[in-house]
């Protein structure tokens, strides 16, 4: 008697069950107030601020580098270029700036590789230079370069630039993409 109670028991919880899920919904919509602001590079949650370098300037809102700037004062040309089998540094070329609540590792890279023969270096702070390019999309080699931010700090990334002997002469354009990802403290 006891058994056949129990599996009664049993069944009945079962019933209940299948009865209160067929009861509860498939679908919800709920609405809830956001706000948001379009700011400039340099005023983002993730910042990016040009250095002392003609090389570097906020222009139109957005990080723009031109490897060609040099001293215009000079001579009466404003653009320069690079030459081959020769390497250039930029100490500080940009900064990246965390304004956000969480500390965030941050991987620097290109979205579309320079001309053949032109290799692009990055560090930050005392870190080792590392390769930056991409294929498709994907981080390469070294990649990503991680340097840990702190909320509310700023770190100055350093840019070499190797033009080996093979380079063809030209424009190259790559673009440079900066990304953040929180850390799980």
């Amino acid at each position: 008697m006891k058994t056949k109670k129990s599996l009664l028991m049993v069944v009945l919880l079962l019933a209940i069950s299948s009865l209160m899920a067929a009861m509860s919904y498939s679908s919800a919509t709920v609405t809830s107030a956001m706000t948001g602001t379009v700011k400039t590079t340099d005023t983002a949650l993730l910042a990016l601020n040009a250095g002392k370098h003609n090389a570097a300037k906020i222009e139109d809102g957005v990080l723009k580098i031109d490897f060609n700037k040099g001293n215009v004062t000079s001579m009466p040309v404003s653009t320069y270029g690079v030459q081959k089998q020769s390497e250039y540094v930029w100490d500080g070329l940009f900064s990246v700036k965390n304004n956000s609540e969480n500390q965030v590792a941050v991987t620097i890279k290109t979205e579309n590789n320079p001309a053949a023969g032109v290799t692009l270096y990055a560090k930050a702070g005392n870190g080792e230079w590392t390769k930056i390019d991409s294929v498709n999309g994907a981080f390469i080699g070294e990649l990503p370069i991680p340097f840990k931010n702190l909320s509310k700090h700023e770190v100055n990334v350093d840019i070499k630039l190797v033009v080996d002997s093979k380079a063809s002469l030209g424009n190259f354009n790559p673009n440079l993409v900066v990304a953040a990802e929180a850390q799980v403290k």
